[in-house]
């Protein structure tokens, strides 16, 4: 796919969530997927695809696809689809889940400092929640 189809394709997303034509997003964001695009970009998109099924308030929908983007990031040694599913367990207040992610992320050797830095503050955040 051309980046510009993809650029175009991505801000019609953006467009139909906005105006909660959710349907239609999920539809362009799956043909975004299922494309030639890089891994990298496929993870970004699973998290817009969390994302609007969390518009929609289908949780485990959107954890799906959370988990969905982790799997094409993995293989780079990346986390920040990791580390966005976490942030969205603790808005759903399932600490455990969210505090087990965030330990397993700062254990990993690709992280560097300021990562380790930023992934200890989160799981002090979720520590004091679950007090």
């Amino acid at each position: 796919m051309l980046y510009e189809q993809y650029e175009e394709k991505a801000k019609l997303v953006a467009a139909f969530v906005d105006v909660a034509r959710y349907t239609e997003a999920i539809d362009l964001l799956q043909e975004l997927i299922d494309s030639d695009l890089s891994d990298i970009d496929k993870s970004m998109m699973c998290i817009n695809m969390a994302v609007v099924y969390e518009k929609m308030a289908q949780p485990e929908r959107a954890l799906f696809w959370y988990d969905h983007g982790i799997s094409y990031e993995a293989i780079y040694f990346r986390g920040f689809v990791g580390e966005s599913k976490a942030a969205y367990l603790y808005k759903l207040q399932r600490y455990a889940e969210c505090l087990e992610i965030y330990r397993e992320l700062s254990e990993q050797a690709f992280q560097t400092e300021v990562d380790k830095l930023r992934l200890q503050q989160n799981i002090t955040t979720v520590i004091n929640a679950m007090k």
